[in-house]
């Protein structure tokens, strides 16, 4: 009689399968803007438009403002950006972008303005970002975090004394068609040539506030984005982010952590730049530390 009821039981959860339709609302596109004004560097900013989490435009291209005006002031006069790209040879895209003109000094204040369809914005950054230093750069085959057990390149500097100060990881490596990426698209690059090489640039989610800890000495341990072998070569450097992009940056990892893990609560994504999303700051760069993979990705 129990078997008999288990059975029963088995398939009238089977039949409680039932199709959902999802009748996509009305959406009203916002711009998202990224701008980091690094010294010694010429502005570029990124300008896109938000859609609906089932559209079908996913690429740098199909979400590029190309209508806008944008134009930077500073110390040394007005700078118009105009529309340019680069092409990634390892994600096979354009990535387009506004690209100014004249270089970004040190300890300087810059005005963006930012003009399209009538609609008018602006923002302010200021370019008095310290940049770190590097002590030593090392590897360590396993270390653990929310998401399991990982390789590791481990980054050691010590904090600016005396200020506020903000970081973030970034790495520039030599990547061919061996190469993948290590989240769950494991994606292998199909533009490469068999003996191509190229550098690819990945910047660290995590950002480091040192709030409680003034002065004291700083350790990064960052699983690489893609996998590796044995003398790899790249370069490692620690990004100096002013207050607002580092607390951009930093909800912006937490809404990314929320939609992988339910006992996260999801945040709203705040901005500097009144009526957009996104960020204008400054930010600065150590000096690089050249790095060798002693490993094959395990």
């Amino acid at each position: 009689m129990r078997a008999t009821l288990l059975v029963l039981a088995a398939l009238s959860l089977l039949g409680c399968k039932k199709t959902i339709g999802i009748t996509e609302q009305p959406y009203r596109p916002t711009m998202a803007i990224e701008g980091l004004l690094m010294p010694g560097e010429t502005p570029r900013i990124y300008l896109n438009e938000t859609v609906p989490f089932f559209s079908s435009r996913l690429t740098p291209s199909q979400l590029f403002v190309d209508d806008a005006v944008v134009n930077i002031l500073g110390p040394d006069g007005l700078d118009q950006l105009v529309v340019d790209s680069t092409y990634s040879r390892w994600w096979c895209r354009w990535e387009p972008f506004y690209a100014g003109s004249i270089q970004i000094r040190e300890n300087a204040t810059y005005t963006l303005s930012l003009t399209r369809r009538g609609q008018s914005y602006t923002a302010e950054a200021t370019t008095n970002v310290p940049a770190a230093t590097i002590s030593d750069v090392s590897y360590v085959e396993t270390f653990v975090d929310i998401y399991g057990g990982h390789e590791g390149v481990v980054v050691n500097f010590d904090d600016i004394p005396g200020r506020s100060d903000q970081y973030r990881f970034e790495m520039v490596r030599e990547l061919d068609t061996r190469h993948e990426t290590v989240d769950d698209r494991e994606y292998r690059s199909p533009c490469l040539a068999e003996d191509e090489k190229v550098w690819q640039t990945d910047v660290g989610r995590f950002v480091y506030f040192d709030d409680r800890l003034d002065g004291a000495p700083v350790r990064f341990v960052v699983e690489p984005a893609h996998t590796n072998y044995k003398d790899d070569k790249a370069l490692v450097y620690i990004q100096s982010l002013d207050r607002e992009a580092a607390e951009f940056y930093e909800r912006l990892d937490r809404q990314r952590e929320a939609n992988v893990n339910p006992f996260i609560e999801p945040v709203f994504l705040e901005t500097g730049v009144h009526g957009l999303i996104g960020v204008f700051s400054a930010m600065n760069r150590s000096e690089p530390m050249p790095f060798v993979f002693p490993l094959d990705s395990g």
